[in-house]
């Protein structure tokens, strides 16, 4: 019955790629399993091969004095018949002839056996092959379509792409290669395991990014968040660890050359790529883009909370076709944004009351003021120039929260209390000595100014009482409406 069976095995390992050691356990597992059904599970078989592989068949049956189950026991006159030196309890093997023992039944019964073994033994390799894939891209390609579910061939198995993981800009004819992010490896339905892929979730926009930049796979360039709304745009934000490397540049490569290659793979759907900042302001005032953003004040920050100005002929740009700009800059930003046009502004001053004056909304010296109420309770290590974020963290985990801290530590003390590498921590204190200075009273260190001070003559600041634009208590004449003034 099991000539030629080798080869059969060999062609099998090969088409299923499964080792020949992994499918000769099977065998075994099957043919104990048939035998044991005709003879009862409580007779002992052993499977071995020959050179070619061809199973080979026992029974293993122990020596007694007195025989009183024939099936299992065998007297010590008939064993030595068999074995020359054998004694008293010791087990015996009885070659068996497979086509005698094998008749329909038995056939029957190892080849259903077999073959349910061998589709669960494929299930679970390809289970653990794709489950080590999860998170990861992976090339296929469409094979069929129902119910707008595609199904994509990936070699031993396929992949599921549901409608709501399908970009809108995307369609396709049998056989088209599709790159997609598998997001889920499901083992629980009957089959092969369910391989869920996705071209819509911002996953699968980051592994493109990872895949077409060297900065970002290299860690020099940190992607801080992606948003997108499949088929219309993505808005993703970048920084980057190295001063000198530019990261919106580094993803947009010469010439475009990179960012053109990740649009082609989404179908042309485009791609808004932010320069983040830990000032929220800063960064909120990117991620509307490409609306220009007149102020950002964050009106709330405990509850995370913005009002953007934009100039009137900016608003619809702001906004975006059905509103996915500001909604998708929220989304980025982490913030609830209220959008407002200068106008609005202008019209109505009570909608800034109690965050700065009207006039300078529209000035340089709102930045000033704003950045100082909004970093309040932000480390001061962060305006030291030269030193990444990272780095900052690290030295914060390590109890040195402030520029005053870190001076009176030594090098050794920062080391230990932060487990920076000794060239991390020199070069932070060449960054802290170029940076700050000692006052007289003290040695409380403060950051060294770069721009001397300017004595200026104190001016008060009245209201017009014609428009309410500011004048100063020197002038003679509005400088908004032109009216005459006097001060007596």
């Amino acid at each position: 019955m099991f000539e030629n069976f080798g080869e059969h095995l060999g062609q099998l390992s090969e088409e299923k790629e499964i080792s020949r050691d992994l499918l000769k356990e099977v065998v075994q597992e099957t043919i104990t399993k048939a035998l044991q059904k005709k003879y009862g599970e409580d007779i002992t078989f052993h499977i071995e091969f020959d050179e070619k592989d061809n199973p080979v068949i026992y029974k293993a049956v122990t020596v007694v004095e007195e025989v009183k189950d024939v099936r299992k026991e065998m007297s010590l006159e008939e064993a030595k018949k068999i074995v020359d030196e054998v004694d008293i309890g010791e087990e015996v093997w009885l070659i068996l002839d497979s086509v005698k023992e094998f008749g329909r039944i038995e056939s029957n019964i190892a080849k259903t056996t077999f073959f349910q073994k061998i589709g669960d033994l494929e299930k679970n390799i390809i289970y653990n092959e794709f489950k080590r894939r999860e998170m990861q891209l992976v090339n296929g390609y469409f094979q069929r379509e129902y119910k707008g579910t595609i199904y994509v061939n990936l070699g031993k198995t396929e992949g599921i792409l549901l409608k709501r993981d399908q970009s809108p800009r995307e369609h396709y004819n049998v056989g088209d290669r599709i790159r997609a992010f598998i997001y889920e490896v499901d083992n629980s339905r009957a089959g092969h395991p369910a391989i869920y892929l996705t071209r819509t979730k911002p996953d699968f926009i980051k592994k493109l990014f990872e895949l077409e930049i060297p900065e970002i796979a290299e860690n020099i360039v940190e992607i801080k968040g992606i948003v997108r709304q499949p088929g219309i745009k993505t808005k993703i934000a970048v920084t980057s660890h190295k001063s000198e490397v530019d990261p919106v540049g580094a993803c947009v490569g010469q010439k475009g050359v990179r960012i053109q290659a990740i649009i082609k793979e989404i179908e042309g759907e485009k791609i808004d790529i932010i320069k983040w900042s830990k000032d929220a302001r800063e960064f909120i005032a990117n991620a509307i883009q490409p609306a220009k953003a007149t102020r950002v004040i964050v009106t709330d920050s405990a509850n995370s909370k913005a009002m953007v100005i934009v100039p009137d002929d900016q608003l619809s740009l702001a906004i975006g076709k059905g509103g996915f700009n500001i909604r998708m800059t929220a989304e980025l930003a982490g913030y609830s944004i209220d959008i407002k046009t200068e106008s609005n502004i202008k019209e109505d001053p009570s909608l800034v009351e109690g965050l700065m004056a009207v006039s300078t909304i529209f000035s340089d010296q709102a930045d000033e003021e704003e950045a100082a109420s909004f970093g309040e309770d932000r480390s001061n290590l962060y305006s030291l120039e030269g030193l990444e974020d990272g780095v900052i963290e690290g030295l914060i985990a390590g109890g040195i929260d402030s520029i005053e801290t870190l001076y009176h530590l030594s090098l050794e003390d920062i080391m230990k209390k932060t487990k920076l590498p000794k060239e991390t921590v020199t070069r932070i204190v060449a960054i802290l000595k170029e940076s700050v200075e000692v006052v007289e009273d003290g040695d409380t260190p403060r950051q060294a100014s770069r721009i001397e001070e300017e004595v200026v003559e104190e001016i008060e600041i009245y209201e017009c009482p014609n428009c309410g634009h500011e004048v100063a208590n020197n002038a003679t004449k509005c400088s908004h409406c032109g009216i005459e003034i006097s001060f007596e």
